[in-house]
């Protein structure tokens, strides 16, 4: 970060004799108040030299050590002169002292978090007009990088106006894995597809005020040079100008501009920062893998190439220094798994198929934003002879439900998807599959807000309200990996059961060893499900390898064990509480499973998962507790913020049910730990994973080792979180560990604007 020049400034000059106070005035008033000396929580120039001294401060020693201070470019904050003078005392120069605080004083560590992350990442907007290629150039664009050996993300934006509206996308590119999916704060590279659309680029510019104009490139879509369209469009900001002809690279083709302004990317960065051949390679299994090969594939590679030789800038060639590029090695794969660039709604699709192609199975599909993808692709996968099961196409969600549960009567593996206003619909049938047992039943929630108002975003109401009291095991999920990973396990846990042999060849299932219980995978509307980003696929031998282990054998037991059971039949009191505890034994059941599971899983394809998962647990006293995609942001502060040894544990909620007090009390105990619920159950004394984890407190005992629960409330209707306001949240929280200032435990809303 740039600092402050002030030694030369008139204030400070004539200030410099006449005493700390007098001096302290000068240094916040030369900065405009941008810098400030404070003494406890008062800046100094609020003072007086009387106050100070009474304070135990050597006025002649503060003020020798402030003249050595202000002849150093100083950043924005407040400088506390108790720990420069400790410092001072031990021997370090005004420079070191300086430098120490600028690096371990938790303000100004906060201060550089969200810089220091993004300074890691290639970070590019797209912006043009629908039917332009936004969206799949930029789902493109990240493909080709990860397919090429680096990790990505894609942030396409849809708007449901006409051709021709305004669409965004965000991508990410780095060397390190991206675990945030918040959008960046400021773009190094902007694409602008149209020309036209210039006005609107620059509403985007005026929410970068904070970054050096001369760091961000833009490529225009024109003909003309750089110097001829800033003079037509009055542009005279130091942003790096670079324009490219892609209309006339592509006249003829009848293909949209994605690739060339692509290529145009490419030119720019420079071969040393990106291999040209083999991106070029890449997008062209890319293409032909989507198109099949031909003059489409063919005609995209010639603009990729055109454009990175043809566009133009200014001057000096710009040149990222972003350390996400770079000649990198591709990594070494498990056997039998792949690397794809792809949504979560795709990778839960691609998993469910790689079990139900193994045994007779349906789906029902009724679609709903932002799941209809999830079901679109298994259609699509059954009507081109890739997926065996058999489809159903319903009336509605309430249809959906009862076409799985009718399906499962009949032990085949049944699957739907649904979210939001479709799985408050669907609920009736919910409940009655989880009553039922009916293990062999499994349901995707892309998580989203249910009305009212009228919202199509995300967030857990759907989830917590609809799913969590209905029986189902129920697992969360917080990126596309995980998302994978958890559909193609799920069915393992949820038919888990022991048989006893009856001889002749029958079996029966023994009721107290018997899971049963339908399971939903949760993942994040839009920020999983729309966002594609790279993760590991089994290939379907190696899926057929996990389920072949012999410990899964009671899978095929039930799918080919004939269904003697007697189903639906009325229990009032005389047996239904009976029944309701079984559900009860069920869900103990599932958690011992479960642990066996895990570690099978891991056996085959070298990812381990627990109960939980979380960073920093062991050396943290604050933690943070965060459901689904907004968890990586935390966990990716925290990771800066530990690198400055400032201690931070995050926490994340893979399975709800059956819930793990016994993990959630070993990892709570002795912490101040903030709970960050994306839904509000309104007038309840906190959100939903606070109250499970309060009675967690409760039930260990945990208050008494210093356990403190603080409820917060967020994201809802799917208002995502930035790094900056998770940067916020974590620098409370550490005032608060240092006394510095008071936060409230009951529940309460971030980043409410009323």
């Amino acid at each position: 970060m740039t600092g402050i020049e002030l030694r030369t400034h008139p204030l400070i000059l004539a200030a410099r004799r006449r005493g700390l106070v007098p001096l302290a005035r000068a240094l916040q008033t030369a900065s405009q108040g941008r810098v400030g000396l404070t003494l406890g929580k008062t800046r100094i120039g609020d003072l007086s030299d009387a106050s100070v001294q009474a304070m135990g401060i050597d006025l002649e020693r503060a003020t020798n050590l402030l003249s050595q201070i202000v002849e150093h470019p100083l950043r924005p904050g407040d400088m506390p002169l108790e720990l420069l003078l400790e410092w001072h005392r031990e021997g370090s120069p005004a420079e070191e002292t300086l430098a120490r605080l600028y690096r371990t004083h938790v303000p100004f560590v906060a201060a550089d978090v969200v810089s220091a992350i993004e300074a890691r990442q290639l970070k590019v907007l797209l912006l043009g007009g629908a039917g332009s290629g936004v969206v799949s150039a930029t789902g493109d664009m990240i493909g080709a990088f990860c397919s090429a050996g680096y990790y990505g993300r894609a942030f396409p934006l849809f708007d449901p106006s006409k051709k021709g509206a305004p669409v965004k996308g965000y991508g990410v590119v780095s060397r390190e894995p991206i675990l945030s999916h918040a959008p960046f704060e400021a773009p190094d590279i902007i694409l602008l597809f149209d020309f036209k659309m210039f006005s609107l680029l620059r509403w985007h510019l005026d929410q970068y005020l904070g970054r050096r104009p001369d760091s961000i490139v833009i490529i225009v879509n024109t003909a003309m040079a750089p110097a001829d369209f800033r003079a037509a469009a009055d542009f005279h900001e130091p942003y790096a100008l670079f324009t490219l002809d892609a209309d006339d690279i592509l006249r003829g083709k009848r293909i949209p501009p994605n690739y060339a302004m692509i290529g145009g990317m490419l030119g720019i960065l420079g071969a040393e920062a990106v291999d040209p051949v083999a991106f070029a390679a890449v997008v062209r299994a890319s293409l032909a893998a989507k198109f099949g090969a031909g003059e489409k594939v063919e005609a995209n590679l010639h603009a990729l190439e055109r454009a990175r030789i043809l566009v133009k800038g200014e001057g000096s060639s710009w040149r990222t220094e972003s350390a996400a590029l770079g000649r990198i090695e591709k990594p070494k794969l498990p056997e039998g798994q792949v690397v794809l660039c792809e949504d979560g709604n795709r990778a839960a699709a691609r998993a469910v198929a790689l079990v139900l192609n193994q045994f007779p199975s349906v789906v029902a599909a009724y679609p709903i934003t932002p799941q209809t993808q999830i079901v679109e692709h298994l259609a699509q996968m059954i009507a081109d002879g890739d997926l065996s099961a058999e489809g159903v196409t319903p009336e509605s969600e309430h249809g959906a439900g009862g076409a799985v549960m009718g399906a499962a009567r009949d032990r085949v593996l049944a699957f739907t998807a649904t979210c939001s206003q479709g799985a408050a619909l669907m609920s009736e049938i919910l409940h009655s599959i989880a009553g039922l047992r009916m293990g062999n039943v499994g349901v995707s929630n892309v998580t989203r807000s249910l009305n009212s108002p009228l919202d199509v975003e995300g967030d857990h109401g759907d989830f917590n309200k609809v799913f969590l009291d209905a029986g189902f095991l129920a697992f969360m999920t917080p990126d596309v990996q995980q998302a994978f990973d958890f559909h193609l396990m799920a069915y393992m846990v949820s038919l888990y059961a022991e048989y006893r042999d009856l001889g002749a060849g029958r079996r029966e299932m023994i009721p107290d060893r018997a899971v049963m219980l339908p399971w939903v995978v949760a993942s994040e509307g839009f920020e999983v499900s729309h966002a594609p980003e790279r993760y590991l696929a089994l290939t379907p031998e190696q899926a057929a390898k996990l389920y072949a282990d012999p410990f899964f054998d009671y899978v095929k037991a039930f799918v080919f064990t004939p269904n003697d059971s007697v189903m639906g039949a009325l229990a009032l009191s005389n047996s239904r509480e009976e029944a309701d505890y079984q559900r009860h034994q069920a869900m103990e059941l599932a958690y011992e499973v479960l642990k066996n599971i895990f570690d099978l899983f891991a056996k085959y394809t070298g990812r381990k998962y627990d109960f939980l998962q979380g960073y920093n647990v062991d050396a943290a006293e604050i933690a943070f507790v965060v459901a689904g995609a907004a968890y990586g942001a935390f966990e990716e502060v925290a990771r800066e913020f530990e690198k400055n040894g400032l201690h931070v544990a995050t926490l994340h909620p893979n399975v709800l049910r059956p819930f793990p007090k016994k993990e959630w009390a070993a990892v709570l105990k002795g912490k101040k730990v903030f709970v960050f619920d994306r839904d509000d159950p309104y007038g309840a004394i906190g959100g939903r994973l606070y109250t499970e984890l309060a009675g967690v407190v409760n039930e260990f005992g945990l208050a008494q080792t210093g356990t403190q629960l603080f409820s917060r409330i967020y994201g809802l209707g799917g208002r995502t979180p930035t790094l900056t306001l998770v940067r916020d949240e974590i620098y409370k929280a550490l005032r608060f560990q240092r006394g510095e200032m008071d936060l409230l435990p009951q529940k309460s809303y971030v980043g409410v604007s009323i």
